[in-house]
């Protein structure tokens, strides 16, 4: 009941009996906290502690101060000195139900696993759009029929309760209902046709208050699901066991001492029990592979909506994009690699459809026809040429807009929401055109910004605001745009998810604006994997999270917000990388010489322990003339000349000029126009100068120079081989500590950290990239936290020749490849033996056949259906997999249809 209900008999504090069942152990305790000071604020060391009243069931009695704002409260149990949080989200208990007695009871059941379903099916993914219900009862109204249910238990009498169900059903049409049958005639007497509808006001959570004679506290009673417009039009049935309500004695008893009825709450959720797990099916696109006949030479944001109408005709319910953020950094093809960001915030101008900004001068009509059709005709979207002619229009269309554009009280509105980053953005945008380059190091007075600086430098009444004017005017419209398909999808029933990039530029707008936050001298990858054997260098800075954590992560709130204003859901892109990123010193090109960051590095003294004290031969690149005559043959005296020198005994170093892997890229560099076989002897010689650069057992540490971490994967290195048969074991012996044991509580602590901060950023559906080199605790995280998984069929997570989706959990995203991968059709085509082939057929899809040799469209539906059938919640296919299903949609070719090579970071990504 609100407070319109009782004006100035609110009460000032209430009073609050949490009840929990839990089976404890001996010298176990349950605790309880929450969200005020009485509660502890969620901290464990200010917790309530709780009464062991009778088997399996604990209690406390707290005084709280009367607050319109939810309490939020959680269990744990301690046992000495290890404490445990009851598992699933925080509990919810609504004050302004309260009564004028101020008395609560709580009934709850510690929970002791995750609770996937709440997280999930409370999401804006399935709230806001699967489950879409445009209308829902008014809160208002439920609050008044929650008091009038207050005034109705006062007239029954002395020890009336006041009784409230709080059933959390995720799953229930807009056509649909959440009534309860129970064996009160106030609960239909066990005839459905009778059962009471709960209001969906606050749906997934469907409540009900209900007054009780004091004779009626002991029933049994069932949910159900009908249809809204016909009552005996049951849906679903929950499964399991009728349940029960009945107070002890004991709560009687305390009851019973009340003058006006007390509230009590029938636990503070029932999970109505479906009998099946829903599962949904989804298609993974990138926006520049959209090009209709309305695009100009790329896919668009208004693009999206035909694609959500095909969704919707062949029954998808998830469209997955790649990032959408402008990666304008170098002016040229290399800016098509979506996820190398230069602002968290601002959308890419290529996905900008001119035509829907609407009210086009003539001749920018006739202009943009003339253009659509020459691009348009291009087998594959020309990048370079796409940008200079959005740009060309778009500063047309500005020129004659602006004065009006900047006054309208949209764009004020617009600019109001988004300042914050807008106008960095559009500076650095400006600053970057100005001074030919992103590198902010080389813009002398504004290589660094603070905010006053910004105030002055974006006033309007500057003579370079029309750069400036020209950034607001673009990025209004990509807002405008996507926010638009945003609300198509939505309304269609199509979750829009999109993808949050681990990384960003090294030269950003972020970096820029705030490089306290980022770790700049050191680089981001991924070490060795299925995508890429010497590991992958992003170029990417990696983060400060310490420096990120002193105002609660601040700038990660903010960019998921900012992301949630067009998704439902998104994917973390290297969610491995919130637990530990593989960092790279900033001297080095390719990502076999990273290192776990954070981590527990492996000490001097260790290494003495274990006899191994010939620092310089661990951690100096192992080199000598034999080594140079196996790698270059009859060029391995002039190899030497040029690149290395002599040390002491027959050790060779390499030169001050060639000492770093930075250093011989820049020397051995040729323009684009040399001859294929030069530039290929080059490209021989730079990897075979990297691998002996990279031919070292430790790397040191690059803050604590007496600290060490070890090579990843050194077992193939020759300075590995030529050790003593002891020193070799206690390099083994090392590696598979460090890598596989010692950092498990450490990273298990980052990803608790992180990763509940980020689920609690926004409403959105959270899934994860967790592919590669996964350390033990991921798993668990990743299901104590109910973030969905992924599954890729061909990088199984045990040591099988290939998953099986059968076997899959039921909280992950099944798919056949991903953008980074290649498709089905080239994994079959390209990667796999015949023998694997022949394996696949008979152990994977179950056929008694042979398996062919190229992917023929009925094995490619065989597969996709093995898919569809396996257990994951969701199972999302790229359009390239679905399309191999006939032979006339699909390219002529596999290789056709990749988009990414993760391996190589110089790669043109594949926009058709």
């Amino acid at each position: 009941m609100g407070s319109e209900e009782f004006g100035e008999n609110l009460p000032a504090e209430v009073s609050v009996r949490f009840c929990v069942e839990f089976s404890a152990k001996p010298g176990q305790d349950v605790w309880v906290s929450g969200s005020n000071t009485q509660l502890g604020h969620f901290n464990a060391n200010s917790a309530i502690k709780m009464a062991y009243e009778h088997p399996n069931l604990w209690t406390a009695t707290v005084t709280v101060p009367f607050v319109k704002e939810p309490l939020r409260y959680k269990y744990l149990e301690s046992q000495g000195n290890l404490i445990s949080w009851e598992k699933g989200p925080e509990r919810i208990l609504e004050m302004e139900l309260g009564s004028l007695e101020n008395t609560f009871l709580l009934k709850d059941s510690f929970r002791l696993h995750p609770m996937p379903e709440h997280e999930i099916f409370a999401s804006s993914a399935f709230r806001n759009v699967v489950f879409r219900r445009e209308e829902r009862k008014s809160l208002a109204i439920t609050r008044a029929e929650e008091s009038s249910a207050y005034y109705k238990a006062m007239v029954l009498g002395k020890d009336a309760v006041l009784l409230r169900l709080n059933v959390f059903a995720g799953r229930v049409k807009a056509t649909d209902e959440v009534c309860i049958v129970g064996s009160l005639d106030e609960l239909g007497g066990n005839n459905q046709a009778k059962a009471v509808p709960l209001s969906d006001s606050r749906a997934p959570f469907w409540t009900l208050t209900i007054p009780l004679h004091p004779n009626r506290m002991n029933f049994t009673y069932r949910m159900i699901i009908r249809e809204k417009s016909d009552a005996k039009n049951v849906i679903v049935v929950e499964e399991g066991e009728e349940r029960s309500f009945a107070l002890s004695e004991v709560e009687q008893l305390i009851l019973s001492k009340c003058s006006k009825p007390p509230i009590v709450f029938a636990g503070s959720s029932i999970d109505f029990r479906y009998a099946r797990n829903w599962r949904g099916s989804g298609i993974s696109v990138p926006v520049f592979s959209l090009r209709s006949k309305s695009s100009l030479g790329v896919g668009d944001f208004v693009d999206l909506k035909k694609i959500i109408d095909f969704c919707v005709k062949g029954g998808y319910q998830l469209l997955q994009l790649l990032p959408v953020h402008d990666t304008t950094v170098y002016n040229s093809w290399r800016d098509s690699y979506p996820y190398s960001i230069v602002s968290n915030f601002a959308l890419h101008p290529q996905y900008l459809n001119i035509e829907a900004i609407g009210d086009l001068p003539g001749s920018v009509k006739d202009d943009l026809k003339k253009e659509k059709e020459r691009l348009n005709a291009l087998t594959q979207i020309d990048y370079e040429e796409v940008m200079a002619v959005k740009t060309r229009f778009l500063r047309k269309i500005y020129a004659g807009k602006k004065s009006e554009f900047l006054v309208s009280r949209e764009f004020l509105d617009f600019f109001k929401e988004n300042q914050s980053w807008l106008v960095p953005y559009a500076l650095f945008k400006l600053f970057m055109e100005i001074n030919g380059t992103a590198d902010y190091e080389r813009w002398g007075d504004r290589s660094s910004v603070r905010v006053k600086d910004m105030e002055v430098l974006a006033a309007p009444d500057t003579f370079h605001f029309d750069y400036i004017g020209m950034a607001y005017f673009v990025q209004f419209h990509l807002n405008k745009q996507l926010k638009e398909a945003s609300r198509y999808a939505a309304v269609n029933e199509v979750v829009l998810k999109g993808d949050l990039p681990i990384g960003v530029n090294r030269y950003c707008t972020d970096t820029w604006v705030n490089p306290h936050l980022f770790r700049l001298h050191m680089r981001a990858g991924a070490p060795p994997d299925y995508f890429a054997e010497n590991g992958q260098n992003w170029d990417f800075p990696t983060y400060n999270w310490d420096e990120m954590a002193k105002d609660n992560y601040a700038w990660w709130r903010s960019r998921l917000n900012n992301l949630s204003k067009y998704f439902h859901a998104y994917r973390i892109d290297h969610v491995l990388g919130f637990f530990r990123i593989w960092e790279i010193p900033e001297r080095f090109t390719t990502g076999i010489s990273g290192r776990f960051y954070k981590s527990v590095p492996i000490t001097r003294e260790e290494l003495s322990k274990r006899g191994l004290w010939d620092m310089d031969r661990y951690f100096s690149p192992y080199v000598h003339d034999g080594i140079l005559q196996q790698e270059f043959g009859n060029n391995a005296a002039q190899v030497r000349e040029r690149f290395f020198e002599p040390t002491w005994g027959d050790r060779l170093k390499f030169k001050e000029e060639y000492n770093t892997e930075r250093k011989i890229a820049d020397e051995l560099k040729l323009p684009d126009s040399a001859a294929p076989s030069e530039l290929k002897k080059v490209e021989f010689l730079k990897q075979r100068l990297f691998m002996l650069m990279n031919n070292v057992l430790l790397l040191v540490d690059e803050e604590v120079p007496t600290e060490f971490h070890p090579r990843i994967g050194f077992h193939n290195q020759s300075t590995y081989k030529e050790l003593s048969d002891e020193w070799r074991r206690q390099f083994n012996e090392l590696h598979d500590e460090y890598f596989y044991h010692r950092q498990d509580e450490l990273w298990r602590k980052e990803g608790m950290k992180k990763l509940p901060m980020l689920k609690s950023a926004s409403n959105m559906l959270v899934c994860a990239e967790d592919l590669g080199m996964i350390p033990a605790c991921v798993p668990d995280v990743i299901e104590e936290t109910s973030i969905i998984g992924l599954r890729v069929q061909r990088m199984p997570s045990d040591n099988s020749e290939f998953s099986d989706p059968a076997g899959y959990p039921y909280a992950t995203v099944a798919t056949m490849s991903s953008h980074d991968t290649t498709t089905f059709r080239g994994w079959w085509e390209e990667e796999l033996d015949p023998n694997q082939k022949d394996r696949y057929v008979k152990d994977i899809l179950k056929l008694n056949k042979s398996a062919p040799q190229s992917c023929e469209p009925w094995l490619a539906e065989a597969a996709l259906i093995s898919h569809i059938e396996s257990p994951s919640i969701w199972c999302i296919f790229p359009i390239q997999d679905v399309l191999a299903i006939d032979g006339k949609l699909r390219r002529k070719y596999a290789s056709e249809e990749r988009i990414n090579c993760p391996e190589n970071p110089q790669h043109y990504w594949r926009q058709d």
